[in-house]
């Protein structure tokens, strides 16, 4: 006779994951490795898109490249600061510097990632926030 020993079932509740990017395929390839990392990915091509999507619906993160047309990810993460529910914050830049990082944890965000964004750092983004 076998002894049941008990088993744990781990439920994964999809974290909703909101991308600003004003370049369609760096959204388009982030979005597809959240959902591949069992989030739910929202897009916005550029920050007054992510801001009429976080005014309707919260997120658990948003990710925002610090140059868009429109405004800077920092301006978005400064909203973001003002409008509560806060949500974390990651930026991301092509020019991602260590001082540009400094900046980028002073003004509020949990990290600046340099793009291209390798999958290792999404996923190690995802695990650190999200699975305790």
């Amino acid at each position: 006779m076998m002894d049941a020993k008990p088993t744990s079932i781990q439920v994964m509740i999809p974290r909703s994951i909101l991308i600003a990017d004003d370049d369609r395929l760096v959204r388009e390839s982030l979005c597809e490795v959240f959902a591949d990392l069992g989030c739910e990915p929202t897009a916005a091509a550029n920050g007054g898109a992510a801001i009429a999507l976080l005014s309707r619906n919260h997120c658990d993160l948003l990710l925002s490249d610090v140059d868009m047309p429109d405004m800077t990810g920092f301006q978005l993460l400064d909203w973001v600061r003002q409008h509560p529910p806060r949500t974390t914050t990651a930026l991301m830049s092509a020019r991602a510097d260590a001082q540009l990082a400094e900046r980028a944890r002073a003004e509020g965000a949990i990290t600046l990632l340099a793009k291209p964004v390798p999958v290792t750092e999404i996923t190690a983004l995802v695990h650190s926030l999200f699975h305790h």
